[in-house]
C-alpha cells in the first residue's frame, strides 16, 4: 500500500493548484499479501484516472481515492471518485474503447481518448479489472483491481 500512498502524493500539488480538495481512504493490508506489479505501469494508470478527474472537475470539486483489500479474489481496488460532471449513460460504455471521446460536455476538453483504453489494457495484462460509474452532473468513479498473491 505504499506504492498507493506514494502515487497519491505526487498528484496532490496537482489537485491543490487545480481547487480541488483531495483525500486518500486506505483500508489495512495484510502483512501476507503481496502486489506484484510494473509500478511504471501502474503509475501511468493511476495518473490518467487523476488527470481525468482534475480535467472534468472545477474549482471547489473533490476527487476521493480510495484504496481497499477485496477477498473472494483476494485483491486491490483502488477507486477514484470526483464531484465534477460526470459521464452520461450512453457514453459510459465506451469510456475505454481506443479514441472513443464523450462527445458533449466533455468535446472541448481536448484529449486523444486514448488515457483510459491504455489504462484498461495495462489493468489486464496485471489480471485485473477497470471499470466506471457515473451519471452526468453528478460526477464519475472509476476503479480497478489487481490481484494480490500470499507470501
Amino acid at each position: 500500500m505504499t506504492m498507493i500512498r506514494q502515487l497519491f502524493a505526487k498528484y496532490e500539488l496537482d489537485t491543490q493548484n487545480a481547487g480541488i480538495a483531495y483525500t486518500l481512504n486506505m483500508a489495512q493490508m495484510n502483512a501476507q499479501d503481496m502486489l506484484t506489479v510494473d509500478v511504471d505501469r501502474i503509475e501511468q494508470v493511476y495518473a490518467n484516472i487523476i488527470y481525468n478527474a482534475i480535467k472534468f472537475s472545477t474549482r471547489g470539486c473533490s476527487i476521493q481515492v480510495q484504496a481497499q483489500i477485496r477477498d473472494q479474489p483476494r485483491e486491490l481496488v483502488v477507486r477514484v471518485s470526483d464531484t465534477g460532471v460526470g459521464i452520461s449513460e450512453e457514453d459510459l460504455p465506451h469510456i475505454f474503447e481506443r479514441f472513443y471521446k464523450v462527445s458533449k460536455s466533455r468535446s472541448n476538453s481536448g484529449g486523444s481518448g486514448l488515457g483510459l483504453a491504455i489504462a484498461k489494457e495495462i489493468v489486464q495484462y496485471h489480471g485485473g479489472q477497470i471499470w466506471a460509474e457515473s451519471r452526468l452532473g453528478q460526477g464519475c468513479s472509476i476503479s480497478f483491481s489487481l490481484p494480490l498473491h500470499r507470501i
